[in-house]
């Protein structure tokens, strides 16, 4: 169980620098809010970062808590995604990835098993959204290398 977790972390701690190798080709690419490029994709991650990492702590603090859903659409207009400058949110992004890893390295093995109930997904663990968060920087980085 626990290599589980360590693989978990050690997926999430890979993706910034996977983010930065990708800054090179980025530059100068078209910007829209609607249509996202990497630097759109970046600003959008540290939103999810902050989101998850604050629903963690939530679990952590209270067993069973209510959990919110997020709208990234929403989140892109209020945030204006296609104004931020790619290697701001590229440090921005790294400094929230490490906070959240941080906070995880601490977990005891029970804490990984705590849980919350989601707005649309119902009952999560810890793990459970340590594992979205995976899939969700995986999609990302497909999306920002042109893969789908």
């Amino acid at each position: 169980m626990q290599d589980v977790f360590r693989e978990l972390i050690d997926a999430l701690s890979e993706t910034p620098q996977q983010l930065v190798a990708l800054a090179p080709e980025a530059e100068g690419a078209p910007r829209s809010n609607e249509h996202w490029g990497l630097a759109e994709i970046v600003a959008h991650l540290v939103d999810v970062e902050r989101v998850y990492r604050g629903r963690i702590q939530t679990i952590l603090a209270r067993e069973g808590a209510y959990l919110r859903s997020f709208d990234p659409d929403r989140a892109a207009r209020e945030h204006d995604y296609a104004s931020k400058d790619l290697r701001t949110v590229l440090d921005e992004f790294a400094n929230e990835r490490g906070e959240t890893l941080s906070l995880l390295m601490n977990l005891a093995l029970k804490d990984w098993e705590r849980t919350g109930i989601h707005e649309e997904f119902g009952e999560v663990s810890v793990e459970d959204l340590v594992e979205r968060l995976v899939d969700h920087d995986a999609a990302h980085l497909r999306q920002a290398r042109g893969e789908g």
